[in-house]
């Protein structure tokens, strides 16, 4: 879910070294952090302290050191880990510090624009369907569901939730309410590429020939390197 994380941390001006700091990691796209998300700050190579995020993104470093040869690591599982001195940190907790590029990730994988116009609202259930399926416990999708359901609901166009209730109603082997998923999610948003794969897939198994010419047509205009097809033969 989108390629790279923007590390914002909100950070004390540099009199404050030799105190604590605090500062926030968001997403740029504001998606929700891994659990496994983690500060820490390193001065030399066997001396390290790690501090946890919480649910908004925030951390906090105390007892920090007079030291311009400390540095602040950011990691998180499923992306490149991310370093800054800390006499470099800005004072301005706009200003980035750091990027977290996601491994594994291809270019052109996008994170569709509704999701930063999305409500407040929409955007907690999002987050919180996120956070579920993260636990992977006993009836997570359900629950994920239910909460991306709320969450277009009270955002009708909201791309990116769609395209996860048609991931989630493909888990579900629901391949009629996951074709519905995912035309409503490039029909909010036809720029968001994450829909077109699975929607040309289903379009193409219904025998709806037409159907996968026009998302065809649709995604070459995002893509123009496609082949003729989308590479459906």
């Amino acid at each position: 879910m989108g390629a790279k994380l923007v590390v914002l941390l909100g950070l004390a001006a540099a009199s404050a070294l030799g105190s604590s700091v605090r500062g926030r990691i968001v997403t740029d796209d504001g998606m929700p952090l891994p659990a496994s998300a983690q500060v820490a700050l390193r001065c030399g190579t066997p001396a390290k302290s790690e501090v946890g995020i919480d649910l908004d993104g925030w951390f906090e470093l105390s007892n920090l050191p007079d030291s311009v040869g400390c540095s602040v690591t950011v990691t998180a599982r499923g992306y490149r880990t991310a370093s800054v001195s800390l006499a470099e940190l800005p004072a301005d907790p706009l200003i980035p510090a750091a990027v977290l590029h996601r491994l594994g990730k291809n270019h052109g994988e996008s994170i569709s624009v509704t999701h930063l116009a999305a409500p407040a609202d929409a955007r907690g259930h999002f987050h919180a369907a996120v956070r579920v399926l993260e636990q992977e416990t006993a009836g997570a999708i359900d629950r994920a569901l239910d909460h991306l359901q709320s969450a277009v609901r009270a955002y009708p166009a909201y791309a990116q939730a769609w395209f996860e209730i048609g991931r989630l109603q493909l888990a579900l082997a629901d391949a009629s309410g996951a074709l519905q998923a995912f035309q409503q999610s490039v029909q909010a948003d036809p720029w968001f590429v994450s829909p077109y794969e699975p929607l040309l897939l289903l379009l193409r198994s219904n025998g709806d020939a037409v159907g996968a010419e026009r998302a065809c047509a649709k995604l070459r205009q995002i893509n123009p390197a496609l082949p003729p097809g989308c590479g459906g033969g």
